[in-house]
């Protein structure tokens, strides 16, 4: 894996060549990109993992609470951690209180957050997956760089908790 920093202000680019092709990761503070082939360009956190949102979420409203983090952690921040912008995102950066007084990382006010059963960078298996907490459906889909659907014909499992 080649490591080149692009500046002081901890922008990096990383690529990885797997067996779906070559992958390109960005990233400026706690948020990135990574292009993965025959699916999305995808928003990753600062060690590149896939970020998610779940349709059970609306703007503001924090339902992923308890045992659902076990499996969904959220993508902590604070105010000086804030992004303005990353290149070839579309949308806004800010942040939501969550119910145990933390941050937590949004996009267009929609709460963002990991699968903690991804392998790693480029895993991205979280993508339509549903499960079911403390009596809420939750369907999650990878967050793409443009706000499009990611063009997977993966189907996340599904469980209830």
């Amino acid at each position: 894996m080649a490591l080149l920093a692009l500046s002081a202000c901890g922008s990096s680019t990383s690529s990885d060549s797997g067996s779906g092709g070559e992958e390109t990761q960005t990233v400026d503070g706690i948020v990135g990109t990574r292009e993965i082939p025959d699916f999305a360009t995808v928003l990753t956190d600062a060690d590149g993992n896939t970020l998610y949102m779940t349709d059970a979420e609306s703007s503001g409203t924090v339902a992923c609470v308890d045992g659902c983090t076990d499996f969904w952690p959220p993508v902590a921040a604070t105010q000086s951690d804030l992004p303005s912008s990353v290149d070839g995102v579309d949308g806004t950066f800010g942040l939501v209180d969550r119910p145990d007084g933390t941050e937590q990382l949004t996009l267009d006010g929609s709460p963002l957050y990991t699968f903690a059963e991804d392998s790693g960078p480029g895993s991205f298996t979280g993508d339509g997956f549903e499960d079911d907490f403390q009596g809420t459906h939750f369907v999650w889909h990878a967050v793409t760089a443009d706000g499009s659907a990611p063009s997977s014909d993966q189907t996340g499992g599904g469980y209830t908790y």
